[in-house]
């Protein structure tokens, strides 16, 4: 008996670890590589007429809340636009204050109700216009999208299936040793056993994976998914819960139609984005200073300092 119940979990146990294979190799290499930091990012300069001169007029096609499954609104857009029209330098100290207004327009707006892959993607006209004379200052057609792809099964499952097909099996023997009836108390340890390996890997076909949900306030805090290419990415690996995943691929497409906007404003008002360099202190880094320096091209970057290296003999 004790021989039949380890071999059957030996068995249950590669079972699981088969099912990892569910996430293809480039998956899971994908998961593991880590986002490429910033290189460029916007800041009007002062001189500008636009500093600290744009409030936000109006959007349009954007409906106020997400009534159903996954919709991008904007309870979720307007404070992420209104942080980075803070940090562009464009943002006006009160409406009363601005001169110029911002209206966005949405023609084409769709996300994801059902599936593994949630797709979100927008299309809208951001333009700048003279509060006083409607005189329009600045027009651009941006189209975003973002991938939100299942990751499926992936080595962390079939890990929590081992452990606990493991401490499941170790009370399985217990109770079978000290059981009057054995037989009984055999078919509860081997049974036990089984559904607790299957438990985890079973958790992939839980209808409420692959129902995107909404966010009706835009209140909805959800990690970032997995991106490689920060913003501008156009697809990525969302959360396993359909709900989650949904509204991350939303928020996802308007950080991308946002950072479009301003790359599309600094190329249309010919102002160099700020180049964000990683390191103060180098002498590669001083070159590319001195060479950005030359072109008229600002830059910002972190405080590195090159420690002393002890040599130990």
């Amino acid at each position: 008996m004790k021989r039949m119940m380890v071999r059957t979990t030996v068995a249950a146990l590669a079972g699981a670890l088969l099912v990892s294979g569910c996430a293809s190799q480039a998956t899971r290499i994908a998961l593991q590589r880590p986002n490429i930091p910033t290189g460029q990012a916007f800041r009007i300069p002062d001189h500008h007429a636009l500093h600290g001169a744009v409030t936000l007029d109006y959007i349009s096609g954007m409906s106020q809340y997400s009534f159903w499954f996954a919709e991008a609104n904007q309870s979720q857009f307007r404070p992420m636009l209104e942080t980075a029209l803070e940090r562009s330098g464009l943002q006006a100290r009160s409406p009363a204050a601005a001169r110029y207004g911002l209206q966005i327009e949405f023609g084409d707006l769709r996300g994801s109700f059902f599936g593994a892959d949630f797709d979100s993607r927008s299309r809208a006209i951001y333009r700048i216009v003279e509060r006083r004379t409607g005189r329009v200052i600045s027009e651009q057609s941006v189209d975003a999208g973002f991938m939100a792809r299942y990751v499926g099964l992936v080595e962390e499952d079939a890990a929590a299936a081992y452990w606990l097909t493991l401490g499941v099996a170790a009370a399985g023997l217990t109770h079978y040793a000290g059981a009057e009836d054995q037989t009984k108390a055999w078919r509860q340890s081997y049974q036990a056993t089984l559904w607790s390996t299957l438990f985890v890997p079973l958790d992939l076909v839980n209808p409420f994976n692959f129902v995107a949900g909404n966010d009706f306030f835009g209140q909805q805090r959800v990690p970032r998914p997995h991106v490689l290419n920060g913003d501008l990415s156009t697809e990525g690996y969302g959360a396993r819960n359909g709900r989650v995943r949904g509204i991350q691929a939303d928020k996802q497409m308007m950080r991308q139609s946002i950072a479009k906007f301003f790359i599309g404003l600094s190329s249309e008002q010919d102002i160099p984005m700020t180049v964000i360099l990683p390191c103060a202190y180098n002498r590669e880094i001083e070159d590319i200073k001195v060479d950005l320096t030359i072109r008229g091209i600002p830059y910002i970057g972190d405080n590195c300092r090159l420690e002393r290296v002890e040599i130990i003999q």
